[in-house]
């Protein structure tokens, strides 16, 4: 399949806690992908990390994670700097272990820094992670995940521009995030086009491997206030991107972020087949 499908964290049909059974419960829905979220710390040992590995590689199930919340790569502080790589380098050390192929970070909040300020002071703490990556001989991705709301660094110009100038990052689409923040209103297929025809000026292969985030959004003049289901409000509408995907060529994974996690991936998945099948 040239496009993924999968929730952010295990299925909530499944009747466990563990990453293996969400890895063996997603094979079984028919997703091939699941992320991992260490949204509140890496809490995943060695030994589980390989377990996970060799279990996705026999069912077919691609993994990502999510790194935890608590990270800012613009902060003035040097401490919180400082910590925001351990938490970022902590997630792709056992995502990489874990077999998984990119580990998402929100990249920070501006602050008091004006937005190119920002941009050189991420830039520079994802170079430090990078090279401890490398000298570690750790081959991930690193996703930046465009923000949702105004005052955080991250919009899908800044990311493409961090992915541009390093080695290891690339950019992560969560559309509801684009469409709440104003990077991009998104009401149509030739919108869901515009956001990809850029990724592809910009990065050029990146449109054949590219990972993103999916849901429908509630949100504010700020920006976004939480997370809906499919079907909720359109805000924004899943079958444009679906018919988008179909019909263009595009690969990558699509990871659902909605409260219905599973059940939406599948309907998207649904969708996207449907489509494909014409």
């Amino acid at each position: 399949m040239a496009v993924r499908f999968g929730p952010a964290g295990i299925p909530i049909q499944c009747g466990s806690k563990s990453t293996i059974d969400g890895v063996k419960c997603c094979a079984e829905l028919g997703l091939g992908a699941m992320e991992m979220e260490f949204v509140q710390g890496v809490r995943m040992g060695d030994g589980m990390a390989k377990d996970v590995a060799a279990a996705a590689n026999e069912l077919g199930v691609s993994l990502s994670s999510h790194a935890p919340y608590f990270v800012n790569l613009c902060s003035s502080e040097p401490e919180k700097i400082a910590n925001t790589k351990r938490h970022i380098l902590a997630a792709a050390r056992v995502t990489a272990l874990a077999g998984g192929n990119i580990t998402v970070f929100h990249p920070g909040f501006y602050q008091k820094l004006a937005p190119q300020e920002a941009f050189d002071v991420a830039k520079n703490a994802l170079k430090g992670i990078e090279a401890e990556l490398k000298a570690g001989g750790i081959k991930i991705r690193l996703g930046a995940e465009t923000v949702g709301k105004k005052s955080a660094f991250g919009g899908l110009d800044e990311n493409i521009r961090l992915a541009q100038q390093l080695d290891m990052v690339e950019p992560v689409i969560d559309f509801a995030h684009l469409h709440a923040r104003g990077d991009a209103r998104i009401k149509s297929e030739a919108d869901y086009k515009a956001i990809f025809d850029r990724l592809e000026n910009g990065l050029g292969s990146y449109v054949k491997r590219f990972h993103c985030h999916f849901s429908e959004i509630n949100y504010s003049d700020k920006g976004e206030l939480n997370h809906y289901p499919l079907g909720t409000n359109n805000e924004p509408p899943f079958r444009p991107l679906m018919k988008l995907l179909a019909e263009n060529g595009y690969a990558g994974t699509v990871i659902c972020e909605t409260p219905r996690l599973d059940l939406d991936a599948m309907l998207m998945q649904k969708e996207y087949l449907r489509l494909k099948a014409k």
